[in-house]
């Protein structure tokens, strides 16, 4: 909007200046930011939410996707959220726990046997803790999506026990947990976003990363990453949210058709979790990338060590976990 020229007394320019901080919603458009580019699993997932929420609401409500954090940068998308400056994130559920230490338990190491003892979680009483407390603040969780294994990457040095992993500079994405982790296992923790991560391996800022086959190979990681250790620490994901006073403004209609379209996106992105996993490791490795086997014994090793960061966690995230450990 344009304003003419004119003097202000000073609290009609505190006014102005109230409503500039103001979101501004376009009724019709939702915009989704997220840090990946659109190859990866999770820009792919909202893309089966757009085509979804667009047919089904005979395109009275569009959705512009910001791939590559384009939009707004990775570590301030919770906020900006929050805020109303944009409709709806993806963030990694690391960027959730400046705002709830619940989600901690989703990046807290060897908590979860595989996807399906996670999607049981996520599905009963342990998702919805962690969606009430982000709803609380500002929030509204529409699905959760499912990210290949959390995964030690190297750049020069094999990995292949937990000696081998002691004084190296591993990049990790921002959590407090994960930096606890690398800690335990006599690494140097080194937190980079993800869009920086490539430039950082090139240069020689950091010996490997913490990631995922998936968002390696979407962001050409596998090009400065040439060993993975085949621990599988985390098995983690994206909450799909949406700054809920957009969604609170929309008519019943239009958030029952957001909702199903979420589901259908959450359902998809569930199935395709397990090819993605194949299909991102058989990429890398024509990159020259090499997994490197783990025995039993090596496993529980890393096991033991995480000892200290499974009793350090604190109060809500230990009771998440013994929910988590009675689940079948």
């Amino acid at each position: 909007m344009k304003y003419s020229r004119f003097l202000l007394s000073g609290a009609t320019a505190a006014m102005i200046t109230v409503l500039a901080q103001a979101p501004v919603w376009a009724a019709d458009t939702i915009r989704v930011s997220y840090e990946t580019t659109d190859t990866h699993l999770k820009a792919r997932t909202v893309a089966i939410f757009k085509k979804e929420l667009e047919s089904t609401s005979g395109g009275k409500l569009s959705v512009e996707t910001y791939p590559g954090a384009s939009l707004i940068p990775s570590k301030q998308e919770v906020s900006a959220a929050i805020r109303g400056q944009v409709e709806a994130i993806v963030p990694f559920i690391s960027y959730y726990e400046s705002i709830t230490p619940k989600a901690k338990l989703l990046t807290t190491p060897l908590v979860f046997r595989g996807y399906e003892h996670l999607m049981k979680a996520m599905e009963g009483e342990i998702g919805a803790s962690i969606f009430a407390d982000l709803e609380a603040k500002g929030l509204k969780p529409l699905g959760f999506w499912y990210e290949t294994p959390t995964v030690v990457f190297t750049s020069k040095t094999k990995v292949e026990t937990l000696d081998d992993i002691k004084g190296l500079k591993i990049r990790t994405y921002p959590s407090a947990t994960l930096e606890s982790m690398l800690g335990a296992l006599g690494a140097n923790p080194t937190v980079i976003p993800g869009n920086e991560v490539y430039m950082a391996l090139q240069n020689g800022v950091v010996d490997g990363a913490v990631t995922t086959p998936s968002f390696a190979v979407s962001m050409k990681l596998d090009e400065v990453l040439k060993y993975i250790t085949d621990i599988k620490l985390v098995f983690g994901g994206y909450i799909f949210a949406m700054n809920k006073s957009f969604y609170d403004g929309l008519s019943s209609d239009m958030q029952t058709k957001v909702n199903n379209a979420a589901k259908v996106a959450t359902e998809w992105n569930q199935k395709e979790i397990y090819s993605e996993i194949d299909v991102s490791l058989e990429k890398a490795a024509k990159n020259g990338v090499t997994v490197l086997p783990a025995s039993e014994k090596e496993i529980a090793r890393w096991q033991a060590a995480m000892k200290s960061v499974h009793d350090g966690a604190e109060p809500a995230v230990k009771k998440l976990m013994q929910m988590a450990a009675s689940i079948d």
